[in-house]
């Protein structure tokens, strides 16, 4: 598989991995809205599917936190891309295109690992 192959392969991301996934916008006037629960289903070094009961427009910056296990908080940042609704679960739907996280970060070594602690999305 190529590097950029790799960037975009999606992993499903198993929600006992984590004690909280919570989002936010970025911004001023989301400070006051602050974190909310969320649900990442999947997840690739270039982007997330989030399920959320928070609305968000195109174009919105936003903040996804995850807490693993271990008690290692991430919080990856990125611009909604894309918007759908799970009609089963009356959830927002947001495609998400990440930033690059810093070199050496949690969120960057998270990022590079994902093949090795979870399973491929088809």
């Amino acid at each position: 598989m190529s590097e950029s192959d790799r960037r975009f392969q999606r992993y499903v991301l198993a929600p006992d991995a984590f004690t909280s996934q919570r989002a936010q916008g970025a911004g001023l006037s989301w400070l006051i809205k602050g974190w909310k629960d969320c649900r990442v289903k999947d997840m690739s070094a270039a982007g997330a599917l989030v399920l959320t009961k928070q609305d968000f427009s195109l174009g919105d910056n936003i903040e996804v936190e995850l807490t693993a296990k271990e008690g290692q908080r991430m919080v990856f940042q990125g611009e909604v891309v894309n918007l759908g609704k799970d009609h089963s679960a009356g959830l927002n739907k947001l495609g998400i295109k990440l930033g690059h996280p810093a070199r050496g970060s949690v969120e960057e070594r998270f990022l590079e690992g994902l093949e090795a602690r979870f399973r491929p999305s088809h």
